[in-house]
């Protein structure tokens, strides 16, 4: 690491010391994990879990079947400091870098801006893909999604939550012109998206050098799931094991932030 990466780090660390003050029993609540949540919840909540791990700000996850209810705006995972109540990644980033605590200090203005448009590929594009994959498939809608989504639910509920979920997801996607696509026109998607990350990637240790930002937390969360996801249907995760940086990278940010 140069020396400047090591100045920036320890600005960072003394930050999240400082912030810390103010930051005492926090939660971050998500659905159930291993039984509940969707692909692209399942990679929001691990890319927040990630992004508080490499500020070193502590937090208990607690995972409970009713969050998008308890959200405000229906919007997973959810964090909760005092009274305050922070929902989405985007938002809790916003919230950690108004306490004090960067993971950006170091970048030029073009890296942050190529962060962003990283963070936004992401959220809009590869998510949509997520989406097209769990609700307009239908055999993965019929073993997966359905189950899933209706699974802390009685019937009628676990029958009738996930037809609605499913009307309304579709109707999400045909605003995005997305519901007249094929699989195979979904998987170019995917691909474009891999494409452009495991270009920016290269052979860095993070997309934007030696520090990690939000984005590499982002990058991590849906890179971790698309990788060890069950579905039926599999040409996604096939597309993304191509990008083998992509695949190291996973492997790598896992070991650091997970198994340590």
């Amino acid at each position: 690491m140069s020396s400047s990466g090591v100045i920036t780090q320890l600005v960072t660390d003394a930050l999240s010391m400082n912030a810390a003050q103010d930051w005492e029993d926090v939660s971050l609540f998500t659905p159930y994990l291993n039984d509940q949540a969707l692909m692209y919840d399942f990679a929001d909540c691990l890319a927040v879990q990630t992004f508080l791990r490499m500020t070193s700000l502590p937090f208990n996850v607690r995972q409970r079947p009713n969050v998008d209810f308890i959200s405000p705006d229906g919007v997973v995972p959810l964090l909760k400091i005092n009274k305050t109540l922070i929902t989405g990644f985007n938002a809790i980033v916003d919230f950690v870098h108004k306490k004090g605590v960067t993971l950006t200090s170091h970048l030029s203005e073009t890296q942050v801006a190529d962060m962003r448009a990283n963070i936004s590929m992401i959220e809009h594009l590869l998510t949509t893909v997520e989406k097209f994959v769990l609700w307009k498939h239908d055999e993965t809608y019929d073993k997966v999604t359905r189950l899933r989504y209706g699974s802390v639910y009685h019937w009628p509920l676990s029958t009738v939550l996930p037809f609605l979920k499913r009307r309304s997801v579709l109707e999400e996607l045909a605003d995005k012109d997305w519901d007249a696509k094929t699989m195979d026109e979904v998987g170019e998607q995917a691909d474009k998206v891999f494409r452009a990350l495991s270009a920016q990637l290269g052979t860095q240790k993070y997309l934007t050098g030696d520090l990690p930002t939000e984005a590499d937390a982002l990058l991590f969360g849906h890179m971790y799931t698309l990788i060890t996801v069950r579905l039926p249907l599999t040409n996604i995760t096939n597309i993304l094991k191509k990008y083998t940086n992509l695949i190291e990278f996973t492997k790598r940010v896992e070991q650091q932030y997970f198994k340590q």
